[in-house]
């Protein structure tokens, strides 16, 4: 069992209470020790301490204590904006940028509709421009910029230091991306953290159902369109395997004669792809849309029956621009082909939801650097 220091225990207590005003923003400081095991004296350092680096506000309200008796109590409001960080998602051909605030809400977006490579020298500076000016919107909201978080639609290998991305070409190519970042932070020194695109799309989507709901213990998305991926969260952490390439599904194959060529893409993705589907498939026509719709559903389900079986998860969520040709018909037809495969009846839905890989990206930058704001 780790020892914990006096100042582990500080930065522990404050990062429950943080976490506690994420869930109730307007608090006094005996509801704070009520929903805690800490003292009333613990409790008001802290919120000292929050006021002082700008996080909470005194309202100016007061309530009654309890059954109306006792001393009124100062109300305090966590201030959503007053941290923020920025979002970026590269996927096919447009570039998203979105500035986040503590709940995850977007005070500002900006798209660029171009293909800028993650790895060129032009998305230098596109990246520069960005920052500059969510930098600006963030003085118009009193806010302090944390850190950039990068959604990118490529395979990261975290042990070799590297991540695959389709070039220009359509060839895939491995690029050392720790000098990519480090002549990003050059140019806008700030913290950067790079993340595969469905990786970041699922701490969006899990963070989403906290909001509405009682979120999963463990939970699958899969996302098809410009490339095919999956996102696996295990007892509420993000599952990234050995070398970060957890979900790669690109490469699932169920061709025993299949063989991957260095200039094409995995399997999967040969079969699932929107190109590949708007080359073989007429969707103006109803009947062509029907059996795109079964086609994709047929390879989801067998892709879902074979993760659910090793992993045991009941809750998945199909993404990207594949679904959302037919969201209903794929989420129908789906889940009746996972139960004619395994007799399982796992909960398949569609997301709707855009940005999210932007959004999970913000937000895993912020959870990193939150650390170090509440460890001051």
């Amino acid at each position: 069992m780790k020892s914990f220091l006096p100042n582990d225990i500080k930065d522990e207590n404050r990062k429950i209470i943080f976490d506690i005003l994420l869930q109730h923003p307007e608090l006094a400081k005996v509801e704070i020790t009520e929903k805690t095991s800490m003292s009333f004296v613990t409790v008001s350092k802290i919120v000292g301490f929050f006021e002082e680096i700008g996080l909470l506000t005194a309202t100016g309200e007061s309530r009654e204590g309890s059954g109306g008796l006792g001393r009124k109590r100062t109300v305090y409001r966590l201030n959503a904006n007053r941290y923020v960080t920025i979002g970026i998602q590269t996927i096919g051909k447009r570039t998203t940028a979105l500035l986040v605030n503590l709940y995850g809400q977007i005070i500002d977006m900006h798209a660029i509709d171009a293909p800028i490579p993650f790895y060129s020298e032009q998305f230098e500076s596109v990246f520069e421009d960005i920052v500059k000016r969510m930098r600006g919107k963030a003085e118009e909201t009193g806010s302090v910029i944390l850190g950039v978080g990068i959604g990118v639609d490529g395979a990261i290998n975290n042990r070799k230091r590297t991540i695959r991305i389709m070039t220009q070409d359509g060839e895939e190519q491995d690029y050392a991306y720790e000098p990519l970042i480090a002549k990003l932070t050059e140019r806008v020194r700030l913290p950067i953290l790079l993340e595969n695109d469905v990786n970041a799309s699922i701490i969006a989507e899990h963070r989403g159902l906290e909001n509405t709901e009682e979120a999963p213990n463990d939970l699958i998305l899969i996302s098809a369109g410009d490339g095919v991926g999956a996102g696996i969260i295990l007892n509420k952490e993000l599952h990234r395997g050995f070398n970060a390439s957890a979900g790669e599904l690109e490469y699932m194959c169920f061709d025993p004669d299949y063989k991957k060529k260095p200039n094409s893409v995995g399997w999967l993705e040969s079969k699932l792809g929107l190109a590949t589907l708007l080359r073989t498939y007429d969707l103006t026509q109803e009947s062509q849309r029907e059996a795109c719709a079964d086609y994709v559903s047929r390879h989801l389900a067998l892709v879902i029956a074979n993760m659910i079986s090793i992993l045991d998860i009941d809750r998945i969520i199909i993404s990207g621009k594949t679904a959302a040709l037919f969201p209903e018909l794929v989420q129908e037809k789906t889940a009746a082909y996972v139960q004619q495969y395994t007799e399982w009846t796992p909960t398949i839905t569609v997301s709707a939801a855009v940005h999210q890989a932007a959004i999970g990206a913000a937000s895993l930058i912020l959870q990193q650097e939150m650390i170090r704001v509440l460890s001051a």
